[in-house]
């Protein structure tokens, strides 16, 4: 009996440690901006033109009315949202020059596919910018479980240099 309890309490504590936070927003914001205080953040309204980029990259709306931004010169930071499988996964993108600069994972929030908050994935992101028919330049390779989650990678990618291309 007492194993049996042992094994329920895994199982149900299991979730939990998939949704942990990865990295605080603000210490990604400070360190992707180099900054030790952050600027005061900008929004972007999604309507019109932002509205149907979004659409066509997403294949979806954006849940949210507004996208907030912070901006240092030419480098700008997005926190975004998208749905991995079931649950949001919150990512933090630094752009600078139509390129991401850095890319992370904030919070996981999946059960599976936790793999696309490690750096050998990231790195695929890191470096890429858009192609004029709206493809990222450097291919980011699919992780055997986890084609969800890297999916939304590669949208959130998209979106994160078409929202620098109207706000820089």
């Amino acid at each position: 009996m007492k194993h049996i309890i042992i094994i329920v309490l895994l199982i149900f504590t299991s979730g939990i440690y998939a949704s942990d936070e990865i990295l605080n927003k603000k210490v990604f914001l400070k360190s992707a901006l180099g900054v030790s205080e952050l600027p005061s953040h900008k929004y972007l309204i999604i309507k019109d033109d932002v509205a149907e980029g979004l659409t066509n990259i997403l294949k979806d709306t954006y849940h949210l009315p507004v996208i907030k931004y912070w901006k240092i010169e030419n480098k700008v930071a997005f926190i975004l949202e998208a749905i991995g499988k079931h649950e949001f996964i919150t990512t933090g993108y630094l752009v600078e020059n139509n390129k991401i600069m850095d890319a992370k994972v904030l919070v996981y929030r999946e059960n599976y596919g936790y793999e696309i908050k490690y750096d050998y994935f990231l790195d695929q992101i890191r470096g890429n910018s858009i192609k004029d028919n709206g493809k990222l330049y450097k291919r980011v390779s699919n992780i055997s479980g986890a084609t969800l989650s890297v999916n939304s990678m590669r949208k959130l990618s998209k979106l994160s240099l078409f929202l620098y291309s109207k706000v820089k």
